[in-house]
């Protein structure tokens, strides 16, 4: 099965956050200087492809964004991932009424939904929005991702004595493979599953089966990053290398955040920054490929 590296740059609420804190709305100046930014990182990703060429590569970004960078990626042939989701929401609610023609219009390789979800709620009205976008990309030939953020309960924190990086550890495997199964049994069967690393190949493998059982036979895992440290980053990647339908990774923040933050602040040219985010992005290529070899 083909390696998938996925460099995500469709984040809008936290880019906000993180380059203009003291502004509630953006000015038109603001939100340009998002979309020049978001440009860096995809010539960052081009500075990789380059070297090794585009086969494995691939971009999610958001189409309030990055419309003009999915055309480029349309006309180069490099695979494109769009968001679908409104930004922040508890529920999965897609960012346009009308998101069949902008999918169609954008022509992404993949569509993305980020859920939330905590075992234990009622998820029928966010599972049948996704299958209606699962059948949809079917009809279309386009890939179908889901990114599910599985978020602890009261009586889960309770259990750990609210110390979330147990919950990480010891529960968050099971509740993904809980949330995995209902969806399933919702008729969503996404192609990929983007999915928070796990602290030990038993917990990645816990997930993997859960993916193959009811889903795809060719389904497909990448790990995600969830903007932590290098460090934590790599250890995940190098946990879930070897279980089955592990193909790669989609880390965001921890490849590009330091270096769009010191352009921001005039520390960095943006070709420095580009290649400072294309050395970050290459780092956890390699770290992947040598835990999958080891």
């Amino acid at each position: 099965m083909a390696s998938l590296y996925i460099l995500p740059f469709d984040h809008r609420g936290s880019f906000h956050k993180m380059l203009f804190p003291d502004s509630p709305e953006l000015s038109d100046d603001q939100h340009a200087t998002i979309k020049d930014y978001k440009h860096v990182i995809y010539e960052a990703m081009k500075l990789v492809g380059e070297k090794r060429g585009y086969g494995d590569l691939a971009i999610l970004v958001d189409e309030q964004y990055g419309t003009d960078i999915h055309a480029d990626c349309e006309t180069q042939g490099i695979r494109h991932l769009l968001t679908t989701e409104k930004s922040g929401e508890a529920v999965f609610t897609f960012e346009y009424e009308d998101w069949k023609e902008h999918i169609l219009r954008i022509k992404p390789t993949y569509a993305k939904a980020l859920i939330r979800v905590m075992m234990g709620e009622d998820n029928s009205v966010q599972n049948a929005r996704l299958k209606e976008l699962g059948d949809f990309c079917t009809e279309q030939g386009i890939g179908f991702l889901i990114e599910p953020l599985v978020q602890p309960s009261a009586g889960d924190l309770e259990s750990v004595e609210g110390n979330k990086d147990r919950f990480d550890g010891e529960i968050r495997p099971r509740r993904f493979a809980q949330a995995v199964a209902e969806m399933h049994a919702s008729g969503v069967t996404p192609d990929v599953w983007k999915i928070e690393g796990t602290e030990t190949k038993e917990g990645m493998d816990i997930c993997s089966e859960a993916a193959f059982n009811g889903g795809k036979e060719d389904v497909q895992i990448v790990i995600l990053g969830r903007g932590a440290t290098q460090e934590k980053v790599d250890h995940w990647l190098v946990a879930g290398a070897k279980s089955k339908g592990v193909t790669g990774f989609a880390v965001g923040r921890t490849i590009f955040s330091d270096a769009i933050e010191k352009l921001h602040r005039g520390e960095l040219s943006r070709k420095e920054a580009s290649r400072e985010i294309a050395n970050h992005y290459e780092h956890c290529i390699e770290v992947f490929e040598k835990a999958q070899l080891s």
